[in-house]
């Protein structure tokens, strides 16, 4: 905590700087000492009805001809439509400053992303700031990003590429590297907040973001990138507020999730829906995750990308449905192809380390979405999954009807969801369809009565228990093998 006191103040004194010496910007030019554009001396008025979007177009432009620099928004409400940034550019928001999205779709220009390419909703997208191809890109500052999402609420629309409606994202980049996120505040996005494709080299530290608008609008997206550090934002969202997605043909790989606080209506921390790609070599560490209604944390692969080599350790969750929901599937969505029903290879998942976890479950979670679950399908299992020091309180209510229920549907192809099985035989941990399953120093505790076991267990092959209490396991008949 103090070392984000002192970077927090440390950013500050560099913002009260920049406002300085913006004030040698010249109309239509670049402060010479300094690279710093103030966006008023291209015309900008930041009234909060003047339309500002040329006026901050041009000042980023200038920058990228000089070679690059800062573009200031100094204190004001500066009303704009979509903002390209260049190669080099960053955008500094001054505290007081507010980039307010126009309730104007017009004022978003499509961006056409072509036939074999990512899931944003259809073949378009809008978005408040845009960058493609650009390197050494930054938002930063004390300011507010507001989408003004009030204006693009989710309609239904004809156009199969258009097929959640014309609604701007607040942030997205495509194809960038060196992508820095800092310190603003971002709220009530047209869609998802913050969305970083294929990017390489990307930074996200102290966000604030929050949506209370309507769902689709995610927090933090890092989709197909390399290289990532989500650190120390705070996010409250309707839609799921920290996901990893994979809606390339390339894995998301090297990302780093830590220090984060979440907030969310739907899933917490989440990797997949989208994972043509898949995920490798990702850590989600030291994270508090509350009142999450569908889920604290989801790794999911469904659409033919493998994930693996996951590291998740050091989490609180408070008020949460399913803690933990494990899931390899077969759905097989292709984004962007002209037949997505065409059968895709099942990716695999394994190589799943979970420790030091404590979680509530929220008490009134329908009972067929609070238990945790790791599920694979027949002959296709998650493997190589450890669960250790696992602490889980539930509210229990499970009848000896639940308790005997011992076939939930398999649902291979279905949208993932932690309620997707109906109310599981196990009131903490129902694991299916797995090898090489550790469970150590796993404990589920009640709040109330329930008749099923804490843990039930089956087709598992290689199940290793340590420190597991065996009265709260129930081995199904037919299915665990090799187990210690």
């Amino acid at each position: 905590m103090v070392a984000r006191r002192r970077f927090l103040a440390g950013s500050a004194a560099a913002l009260g700087a920049l406002a300085l010496a913006a004030t040698g910007a010249r109309a239509g030019g670049v402060a010479a000492a300094t690279g710093v554009v103030d966006v008023r001396a291209f015309g900008a008025a930041g009234d909060g009805t003047t339309r500002d979007t040329a006026a901050i177009q041009a000042a980023v432009d200038a920058a990228a001809s000089a070679g690059g620099g800062t573009v200031l928004l100094g204190p004001g409400r500066f009303l704009a439509g979509t903002v390209t940034l260049r190669t080099g550019v960053s955008l500094h928001l001054a505290a007081g400053a507010v980039l307010l999205g126009s309730p104007d779709i017009a004022d978003y220009p499509p961006h056409e992303l072509g036939a074999r390419d990512l899931d944003v909703g259809g073949r378009r997208v809008w978005a408040l700031l845009y960058a493609e191809g650009a390197e050494r890109i930054g938002v930063e500052g004390a300011g507010v990003i507001d989408g003004n999402g009030a204006f693009f609420p989710k309609v239904p629309i004809r156009d199969p590429d258009v097929a959640s409606g014309p609604r701007p994202r607040t942030v997205f980049f495509r194809d960038c590297r060196a992508v820095t996120l800092r310190d603003v505040t971002l709220r009530e996005s047209g869609m998802w907040t913050v969305h970083l494709a294929h990017c390489d080299a990307v930074r996200v530290q102290g966000l604030r973001v929050t949506s209370t608008l309507h769902l689709h609008q995610d927090g933090i997206v890092v989709d197909s990138c390399r290289d990532a550090v989500v650190r120390d934002c705070d996010v409250d969202t309707l839609d799921d507020a920290v996901v990893l997605k994979s809606s390339f043909s390339r894995p998301c790989t090297d990302v780093v999730v830590s220090g984060c606080v979440v907030r969310s209506r739907c899933a917490g921390i989440k990797l997949g829906t989208q994972s043509l790609g898949g995920f490798r070599g990702v850590t989600v560490a030291d994270c508090l995750l509350h009142d999450c209604r569908l889920g604290g944390l989801k790794l999911q692969t469904v659409d033919g990308g493998d994930l693996e080599d996951v590291t998740v350790r050091d989490l609180t969750m408070r008020d949460v449905a399913a803690p933990l929901a494990i899931r390899r599937g077969a759905r097989g969505f292709d984004y962007g192809a002209t037949d997505v029903a065409r059968p895709r290879p099942v990716g695999r998942l394994r190589g799943v380390r979970i420790e030091r976890v404590d979680a509530t479950v929220a008490p009134g979670t329908p009972l067929a979405g609070a238990t945790s679950s790791v599920a694979g399908l027949p002959g296709l299992p998650v493997e190589d999954v450890v669960l250790a020091d696992v602490h889980v309180t539930v509210p229990g209510g499970g009848s000896v009807a639940d308790a005997a229920r011992r076939d939930p549907p398999e649902e291979a192809r279905a949208y993932p969801e932690h309620t997707m099985f109906g109310v599981l035989p196990a009131s903490g941990l129902w694991a299916r369809h797995a090898a090489r399953l550790t469970l150590r120093g796993v404990r589920i505790e009640l709040t109330g009565p329930d008749a099923r076991p804490a843990v039930v267990v089956d087709d598992v092959e290689g199940l290793a228990l340590d420190r597991t209490d065996p009265a709260g396991i129930d081995l199904v008949d037919r299915g665990v093998r090799g187990g210690t």
